[in-house]
C-alpha cells in the first residue's frame, strides 16, 4: 500500500463531503489588472486591542509617516497597527466598525497629507543572501512587527501559526478562493507569482516540512500556469513541492475541507491542523511575508475585489487598510441607492455593512455591490419541512436541522453537544433550504450567546478566586495577629516577677468580685420587676401602687430579718420565748409604720393632683 506522501506525490485527491455549486460570477472582476485608488482624505485604523494587550503610542496632532507603528505590546499574540499613509493624527475616538454586529470600535483617525511619505525606519530591500543570514527567530520577529495576519479571512496572527509546538510534515498553500464573485487571490497569483513563491520559500524554511502543496482550483488556469512558472524559477526544492489542481466546489477552500481533499485526513472536532502535522497558509499571506522580509514593508494594504452590478468599475484594487468604504464606493462609481446592500465578503459568508463609513480591514477581501435583482429576494421564513437537504450539503457533516431547533429554542447547551463550534458558517445549508430559513444567522447568534455565557462564567470564576484569596489573606492576617499577641503575652509572663504575679492575681480577684456584685444587683432588679409584673392592673394611681409595693417589700425584709434573728438565737442558745416575741413585734411595727407613711404620701399626692385639676377647670 502506498504511503500518504507517495499518494500526494502522485496527485491523489480524496472526495470531500457536502458542498454546492453556486453561480461563480467571477468574470465581472478578473478581466482587468489590479489597480490602485486615489488617496482618501482620511483613514480610520481600528484599534481593538488598545487597553488589553496593546498600548497606543501616538496622540492627536502627531505626524505619522506611511508604515509607522501606532501601537506596541508585550503579549506574544500582539500585532501592531500601522499608518496606511502619511499625515497627522486628527483624533482617537469611537468610529463605526466593519463587523456584522455594526458595533463601533476605538479607532485612530489619520488626516492624509497626500504625500504618502514612507517611514524613515523602513529599511531598503534585502537580497536573498541577506535573508539567508537571518535566524528563524529574527524572521518571526519581522513577521510579527509587520502585523501580518492570515489574509484568507480568519486574520489569525501568522507568526504564531509559523511557530507550532509540534513538528510539521506538510504545508498547504491555499489558492482555492472558492466563493462566488471573489477574484483577489486569483489576480494576485497571476501578477505577483514570484513574490508569492519567495514568501512560500520563507515559510518552507521556518517549518522544514517533508512536503509542500500549492492548491489552486481548476477554474483558474491562468493562475496555475503563472504559479508553475514561478515555482520553476524559485529556490524551493523541486522534490516534495508541487502545484495541485482542485475540482471547483464550494467550500473546498475551507482549511479542514482542503486538508481532507488533499490528504484524506479529517481534523478532529476541537483540534487544529498543526496537531496532525499540517499547516495551511493563504497565497496572499505568503505575499505579505515576502513584503515584510525582503522589503521590510508592513501589512498596510491588500488586494480587494470590488464587484457587483451596482458598480461601473468592477475589478481588483490595492486598497490601504483603514480606507473608508464610502471612498471605495465613490472611486468605483457606485450606482445604487441607500436601500441597496453593501456586502463585505462574498454572497455566501459575507455580511451586510451597517455604515459605509466603516474602514477596510486586513481580512476584507471583497466589497460586493449587488443590484436589487442580482441576489435572491428576501422571502418570509417558513416552518422547517424536515427535508434533510441541509445535512446532505454540510461540509462538516453536522446536523443543521438539530442545531437550528436548539438555537431557536435557546438550548445552547444541547447545540454545543451537536458540535455547533465546528460550523464554519459557509452558508450551504441556508442556500439549499426550501423554507428560506436563515440557518447561519441562528448559528451565529447561538455562538455569540455561548461565548458571552462562557465569558461571564470565566469572570465569575475569577471573582470567586479573588474572594477566596481575600478571605484566606484576612484569615492569615488574623491568625498572625493572634499568634503575635500570644507570643507577646508569653514573653511578658516569663519576664514577670513574683510581686507582679501577685498584683495580677489580686486584680483578677477584684474583677471577679465586681462581676459577682453586678450580677447580684441585676438579680434583685429582676426580682422586683417580676413582682411588679405579677400585680394585677387596677385603677389605683401609679404613686399609690408604688407605695404599696414599697410597703410589701419592707414587710418582706422585716419578716426575713426576724427569721434570721430567730435562727441566730436558736443557734447560740440565748434565745427564749420572750426574746423572740419582743423582736418580732418591733419589726412588724416598723413595717406597719412604713406602710402607713407610704399610704399617707400617696394620698397627699392624689389630693394635690385633684386640687390642681380643679384649678385648671376654674381657669377655663
Amino acid at each position: 500500500m502506498l504511503t500518504l506522501f507517495e499518494q500526494i506525490d502522485k496527485g491523489t485527491l480524496w472526495r470531500s463531503t457536502g458542498g454546492i455549486h453556486p453561480p461563480e460570477r467571477k468574470t465581472l472582476s478578473n478581466r482587468t489588472q489590479i489597480k490602485s485608488l486615489p488617496l482618501a482624505d482620511e483613514y480610520v485604523v481600528p484599534l481593538p486591542q488598545v487597553g488589553e494587550s496593546a498600548i497606543l503610542i501616538v496622540k492627536p496632532g502627531d505626524y505619522v509617516a506611511k508604515g509607522a507603528i501606532l501601537t506596541k505590546g508585550t503579549n506574544f499574540g500582539h500585532l501592531p497597527a500601522h499608518a496606511p499613509t502619511s499625515g497627522h493624527v486628527s483624533c482617537i475616538e469611537i468610529r463605526p466598525g466593519n463587523h456584522a454586529s455594526g458595533l463601533a470600535v476605538l479607532s485612530c483617525v489619520i488626516s492624509a497629507d497626500g504625500l504618502d511619505t514612507h517611514d524613515a525606519h523602513i529599511h531598503p530591500a534585502l537580497s536573498t543572501n541577506e535573508v539567508d543570514q537571518l535566524t528563524d527567530k529574527q524572521l518571526l520577529t519581522k513577521i510579527q512587527q509587520a502585523g501580518i495576519a492570515g489574509l484568507g479571512g480568519a486574520a489569525f496572527p501568522t507568526h504564531i501559526k509559523l511557530s507550532p509546538a509540534s513538528d510539521i510534515e506538510l504545508i498547504i498553500i491555499n489558492g482555492i478562493e472558492c466563493e462566488p464573485y471573489i477574484t483577489a487571490d486569483d489576480m494576485l497569483m497571476r501578477e505577483k507569482s514570484d513574490e508569492i513563491l519567495n514568501g512560500i520559500a520563507i515559510i518552507h524554511r521556518l517549518l522544514a516540512p517533508q512536503r509542500l502543496i500549492i492548491a489552486i482550483e481548476d477554474n483558474k488556469p491562468e493562475a496555475i500556469e503563472e504559479m508553475q512558472h514561478a515555482l520553476n524559477r524559485s529556490s524551493l526544492p523541486k522534490d516534495g513541492v508541487r502545484i495541485t489542481s482542485i475540482p471547483t466546489l464550494y467550500p473546498s477552500g475551507g482549511e479542514k475541507q482542503l486538508i481532507q481533499i488533499l490528504t484524506g485526513q479529517e481534523v478532529p472536532s476541537g483540534a487544529i491542523p498543526a496537531q496532525l502535522g499540517i499547516v495551511v497558509q493563504n497565497v496572499a499571506t505568503a505575499y505579505a511575508i515576502n513584503q515584510a522580509i525582503l522589503r521590510d514593508f508592513p501589512l498596510i494594504e491588500r488586494v480587494v475585489t470590488v464587484t457587483g452590478d451596482n458598480t461601473q468599475l468592477a475589478g481588483n484594487y490595492w486598497i490601504p487598510i483603514g480606507t473608508p468604504i464610502s471612498h471605495v464606493l465613490t472611486q468605483t462609481q457606485f450606482i445604487g441607492d441607500e436601500h441597496d446592500k453593501v456586502i463585505i465578503g462574498g454572497p455566501m459568508m459575507g455580511y451586510a455593512l451597517h455604515n459605509d463609513n466603516a474602514p477596510t480591514l486586513k481580512g476584507s477581501n471583497c466589497i460586493l455591490l449587488p443590484a436589487s435583482d442580482e441576489l435572491a429576494p428576501e422571502q418570509k421564513e417558513l416552518p422547517c419541512v424536515r427535508c434533510g437537504e441541509c445535512a446532505h450539503v454540510c461540509p462538516v457533516q453536522l446536523l443543521p436541522q438539530q442545531l437550528f431547533w436548539h438555537a431557536q429554542a435557546q438550548e445552547y447547551d444541547k447545540a454545543t453537544k451537536f458540535n455547533l463550534a465546528d460550523c464554519i458558517e459557509c452558508g450551504c445549508c441556508t442556500y439549499v433550504c426550501p423554507s428560506e430559513i436563515p440557518l447561519v444567522e441562528y448559528y451565529r447568534i447561538a455562538k455569540s450567546a455561548i461565548k458571552a455565557e462562557a465569558e461571564e462564567k470565566k469572570q465569575a470564576e475569577l471573582a470567586k478566586q479573588r474572594f477566596d484569596l481575600r478571605t484566606q489573606r484576612l484569615e492569615d492576617e488574623k491568625r498572625a495577629r493572634e499568634e503575635k499577641q500570644k507570643a507577646s503575652a508569653a514573653r511578658r509572663k516569663s519576664n514577670m516577677s513574683s510581686s507582679d504575679k501577685d498584683a495580677v492575681a489580686l486584680a483578677m480577684a477584684r474583677i471577679k468580685a465586681k462581676k459577682a456584685a453586678q450580677k447580684a444587683v441585676a438579680t434583685q432588679d429582676d426580682t422586683a420587676s417580676k413582682i411588679t409584673s405579677s400585680m394585677p392592673e387596677t385603677s389605683v394611681p401609679a404613686d399609690e401602687r408604688q407605695a404599696k409595693i414599697a410597703a410589701a417589700i419592707a414587710r418582706a425584709k422585716a419578716k426575713k430579718a426576724g427569721l434570721k434573728q430567730d435562727s441566730a438565737d436558736s443557734s447560740t442558745g440565748n434565745g427564749s420565748e420572750n426574746s423572740g416575741s419582743v423582736n418580732a413585734p418591733v419589726d412588724d411595727k416598723k413595717a406597719r409604720i412604713a406602710a402607713t407613711i407610704a399610704k399617707a404620701k400617696a394620698k397627699a399626692k392624689k389630693a394635690a393632683l385633684k386640687i390642681s385639676t380643679n384649678t385648671e377647670d376654674d381657669k377655663d
